[in-house]
């Protein structure tokens, strides 16, 4: 079963490029390895035998993606305010009664008051089915923006004591540390907030107001990064959704103007407070263009750097190119594991794994179902397991 220490040594040893038994392998499910199947109850379909026998594989074979916090430590980012209202302070926003839409599908609305008008966030939720939809986002028009920005700020930090135990675990696993803490991409929280359509428009035609909210989300992210960094959370940091500006849906221009100056700058800040941090970039689609970007920005890691058509570069080519500077955690495509036979995946995971080198790669899914698993999906999990380890022992 799962072994904490050999897979938090597994996979740091894979950063620092040192001899290890195989390569990690992530879990091609929504379940993770340091879990209990068998001691869990759901009332859904994954109480269902197909699901729980690929969960026993992931708990016996696979390694959680770090960061991975076998020893908590408070929350500081807002539950509901991180992507959708600008970390606005929990006691401005307002849960209603949820409401329900059908037999399987709620709706939940949240709303925040502000000095200037009420904004609404309304997301709908289907039983057994782990993803939302929104159906209206906080802004649309320029004066929720204002709206927005009128809420006052403040960050009352949680007792520096609250994280002794991670600090202590954190000592005690020295360089094989997996712990550590996430944040949101800038322009992941900018489309938390309204469409992508409006983003995209007014990049060009409001190009003030990005930048407003933007100045908002770095000087609110970063203070409660430094907070966290100054508390001893790390080593690493994981950023999510930074490919709403990657080609092709934005360009290098607005690379330079929403990224870089923004979670390249919490990242700049993470590497100078902290030697040893390993900074993890998830960025769907186009990366080949922005690997020399994620280089200079302090990034380790990135995933999943995705093939053509979903992608533009083959992970082999990325590995050869950037062996000893990034660590790639990739490429089996979800379509992929819907649509193709065990002996085609085996293959996939055989390429990721082999070609271009073992030395920095961890295999990983591009994503995992967010429903009931069909049978062919159920057959591939086993074999990307099953190949994972047949191709990635050292």
């Amino acid at each position: 079963m799962f072994d904490l220490h050999s897979s938090a040594r597994r996979t740091c040893a894979t950063y620092r490029r040192e001899p290890r038994d195989r390569v990690p392998i992530a879990s091609p499910i929504r379940w993770g390895p340091a879990g209990d199947i068998d001691a869990t109850r759901f009332d859904d379909w994954r109480d269902e035998e197909d699901f729980r026998r690929v969960a026993r594989l992931v708990q016996e074979h696979c390694d959680p993606r770090p960061p991975h916090n076998a020893v908590g430590f408070p929350r500081v980012f807002e539950r509901v305010s991180y992507m959708r209202f600008l970390e606005a302070p929990a006691q401005y926003v307002e849960s209603l009664p949820v409401e329900r839409v059908s037999d399987v599908r709620t709706r939940h609305t949240k709303i925040l008051h502000t000095p200037k008008g009420d904004l609404t966030w309304v997301v709908e939720k289907e039983s057994g089915i782990f993803t939302d939809w929104d159906m209206r986002r906080p802004i649309q028009c320029v004066e929720d923006v204002e709206r927005m920005l009128s809420v006052p700020y403040s960050f009352t930090p949680p007792d520096a004591k609250e994280f002794d135990a991670f600090r202590a675990h954190r000592g005690e696993t020295g360089g094989d540390c997996i712990g550590g803490a996430g944040v949101c991409s800038m322009v992941a929280m900018l489309c938390g907030m309204m469409s992508f359509e409006q983003l995209l428009t007014w990049v060009l035609t409001e190009p003030g107001l990005i930048k407003d909210l933007a100045d908002a989300w770095l000087e609110r992210v970063g203070q409660k990064v430094e907070f966290l960094l100054a508390q001893g959370v790390g080593p690493f940091w994981h950023f999510n959704g930074v490919e709403r500006a990657s080609p092709p849906m934005m360009g290098p221009k607005q690379w330079e103007e929403l990224v870089l100056p923004y979670d390249g700058e919490i990242m700049r800040r993470i590497k100078t407070a902290d030697p040893e941090a390993r900074i993890h970039v998830h960025c769907h689609g186009n990366v080949g263009t922005l690997l020399d970007s994620f280089v200079a920005t302090g990034v380790d890691s990135t995933d999943p750097v995705e093939p053509p058509p979903q992608g533009d570069i083959d992970i082999a080519e990325a590995k050869r190119k950037y062996d000893g500077r990034l660590v790639f955690y990739g490429n089996i495509e979800f379509i992929d594991m819907e649509t193709k036979t065990p002996d085609e995946v085996e293959e996939l995971v055989r390429h990721a794994i082999e070609d271009g080198g073992r030395e920095n790669v961890a295999l990983f899914p591009s994503s995992t179902p967010h429903e009931r698993h069909t049978e062919v999906f159920t057959a591939n999990a086993i074999r990307y397991i099953e190949a994972g380890l047949k191709y990635g022992a050292f």
